[in-house]
């Protein structure tokens, strides 16, 4: 389906639906369309299930007995239309012909009127009689204008999944750490400018927008369109913008994994990345950051947390919440408060339109005409209420933005008769009361590569306290490999890409690490008991800046000058080569290891390693002088005994006779 009326009146009676056959081995002359229209509908239930069967239930007010020639239809721009005219009486023929095309709402239920009828169409191969294809779309019909519109607050997120690169060089990654990642497809990028395109209808939307998809856009030459989004968001109607994080996220999975710090950090950075880009954002009362917006469940934990950071408002997926206010099938605003003593106004989202978002790709306007007839059953429900109804339409975890569907959506709320287009802030009113406290449900386990986050955050941050902001690249060099972590904490990727985003972050850090190197294995001859070890630290070339580090040496036969065999002092890298001498001091001559260690100020990452082999050939002023005693008495010893020797021989001889 290429298009069709979104809505039918008794002064614009025509219902026009355009339809393109794909290539196929049947000729066009032997194609026919066969067209039922059924009676209306009376539940939201039973649209779904008229839209899931393979035909919809109840009885047809109006049909073909023979296919359509499907030559014989007016050609619009390759698109065959099919026009059928509407009237709410049962005065015409329920058969429809090429020479009537008149459907008489009335033939079946006279009392039905203003609703929704589902309209069935198969293309047909008429030589065979077999059926090609089918699909079923609604015929709106709106009898008067309602009394009291239902608010419908439309959802638009701007997205791309940016996962890892594939094996990406030493070379690349010291180039750019962004070299860890991939570059969006050109059909995603394309989604998302031509659906930033579409939001300059006149009917309101809520935009979501997070900085990942800003870089990536200036990145792949779209800048055009990061300037179209902050004149849209600086008009501040009809659209509203809202704070989203940095990389679509699962904020419960970050928060019950203990990585609360990441979702201040995936804020922070989408925050900087807005305000570059001059994103007008809407604020809640007071300020802070306004809504926060998910098809993920929450849990108390988080919702703390979104507290914390200035969150005012939520909207829910309605399987999150164990019982919300509602009219009908639409939503009211509740009060929901967390154990932790946080407090903010939720809403929840409609569960079949969320669903209807994806239920059909690659039929956008098939898509977009069957959310409407969600919205319009749910009007139809209660059609002369007078009381406030809301809709909140927020696409599913992952959708990839569809720039015909949301045109298509947003141009019919825009000329809806029963609708009324609204920012998410314009449709989230006064909160009501609660039955059984709207306590929120326990989410599932994620299986978020959590460790790998943590591990590669800390590695990050402590190669960032080496790192001296002499120059644009140092300064880039610690956001950049940060960026990298946060990208890997999307949920539009797989788990298996998420750890692998993380694994190039580690190869990114490895790569400047690389270029910070050790003389080590040399052997330094001490002749002296007390001496001095050379340590040479060299950095490459594409590493001009200076590095802050801490030089640590250790060994278990040396004392060095603080007197304990362990010594670490602050070792500043100015040049390509430098050098540091180390004050030491043997105790006994032989062959000693000292173990070297050049790690970064803050955290204990090793930027680099190695080993000196110290031979000391002094003797030791200790060991002189016990030798030089041990001689003297042994000198000794010698003298008083031959000197005892020699009298004890004198007076033997004075003893003998003569």
């Amino acid at each position: 389906m290429v298009s069709q009326t979104p809505w039918v009146t008794p002064t614009v009676p025509q219902f026009d639906v355009r339809l393109r056959a794909r290539s196929g081995t049947v000729p066009p002359a032997d194609l026919g369309l066969s067209v039922a229209v059924y009676s209306c509908l009376t539940s939201v239930s039973a649209l779904n299930q008229s839209l899931s069967d393979t035909n919809p239930p109840g009885t047809p007010v109006a049909r073909t007995t023979s296919p359509l020639p499907w030559l014989g239809l007016r050609n619009v721009g390759g698109s065959a239309d099919l026009t059928l005219t509407v009237t709410d009486t049962d005065s015409a023929s329920s058969q429809l012909s090429p020479t009537n095309t008149t459907v008489p709402l009335g033939a079946v239920d006279p009392d039905c009127g203003g609703g929704v009828y589902p309209v069935h169409l198969q293309l047909v191969n008429t030589a065979t009689g077999a059926t090609l294809s089918a699909l079923t779309t609604d015929l709106i019909y709106v009898s008067a204008d309602a009394r009291r519109k239902v608010q419908v607050a439309t959802v638009v997120p701007l997205a791309l999944a940016i996962g890892p690169s594939s094996r990406p060089s030493d070379s690349d990654l010291l180039a750019s750490p962004y070299n860890a990642l991939s570059r969006p497809t050109a059909t995603a990028t394309a989604g998302v400018v031509q659906t930033t395109d579409a939001l300059t209808t006149t009917a309101p939307a809520t935009v979501e927008v997070g900085g990942q998809t800003l870089q990536s856009l200036d990145l792949t030459g779209h800048s055009s369109t990061v300037a179209d989004l902050s004149q849209l968001s600086a008009q501040g109607t009809p659209d509203e913008f809202v704070a989203a994080p940095y990389t679509p996220l699962n904020a419960t999975a970050l928060v019950d994994a203990g990585l609360s710090s990441e979702l201040d950090q995936q804020l922070n950075r989408s925050d900087q990345l807005l305000d570059s880009a001059t994103i007008a954002r809407t604020t809640g009362p007071g300020g802070g950051a306004g809504t926060w917006i998910t098809d993920d469940g929450i849990d108390d934990g988080t919702l703390a947390q979104l507290s914390a950071s200035g969150y005012h408002t939520l909207v829910l997926p309605p399987s999150d919440v164990t019982s919300s206010p509602s009219i009908g099938s639409s939503a009211q605003p509740f009060t929901i408060a967390s154990p932790h003593g946080s407090s903010l106004t939720a809403i929840t989202s409609n569960a079949d339109i969320t669903a209807r978002f994806s239920s059909d790709p690659g039929q956008p306007a098939l898509v977009a005409s069957q959310i409407l007839a969600e919205m319009a059953q749910i009007y139809f429900e209660y059609p002369n209420l007078t009381q406030s109804r809301t809709l909140l339409a927020v696409p599913p975890s992952g959708w990839t933005p569809e720039p015909a569907l949301v045109e298509t959506l947003l141009s019919a709320l825009g000329s809806s008769p029963i609708l009324q287009p609204e920012t998410v802030s314009q449709a989230v009113g006064a909160a009501v009361s609660c039955n059984g406290g709207c306590r929120l449900q326990t989410p599932s386990a994620s299986d978020l590569p959590a460790a790998a986050i943590r591990s590669q955050r800390a590695r990050v941050d402590s190669l960032g306290s080496a790192v001296v902001p002499d120059g644009s690249a140092a300064r880039d060099l610690p956001t950049q490999l940060g960026d990298t972590v946060l990208a890997s904490e999307s949920e539009l990727l797989r788990s298996s890409q998420q750890s692998l985003v993380l694994q190039n972050t580690g190869a990114a850090v490895d790569a400047q690490l690389d270029q910070i190197s050790l003389a080590g294995n040399q052997t330094v001859t001490l002749t002296a008991q007390k001496g001095q070890i050379p340590i040479t630290i060299a950095k490459a070339a594409s590493m001009p800046e200076p590095v802050n580090g801490t030089l640590i040496l250790t060994s278990d036969r040396l004392l060095f000058a603080n007197g304990q065999p362990r010594v670490s002092m602050s070792a500043p890298l100015l040049h390509s080569v430098n050098n540091f001498y180390i004050n030491v001091q043997t105790r006994t001559s032989g062959e000693f290891k000292v173990t070297i260690s050049y790690q970064a100020p803050e955290g204990g990452l090793v930027m680099t390693e190695g080993e000196v082999t110290v031979r000391s050939d002094a003797v030791s002023v200790v060991g002189v002088a016990l030798s030089a005693g041990a001689v003297v008495v042994l000198a000794a010893w010698w003298i008083r005994t031959g000197m005892r020797r020699r009298r004890l021989r004198r007076a033997e001889d004075a003893t003998e006779p003569a």
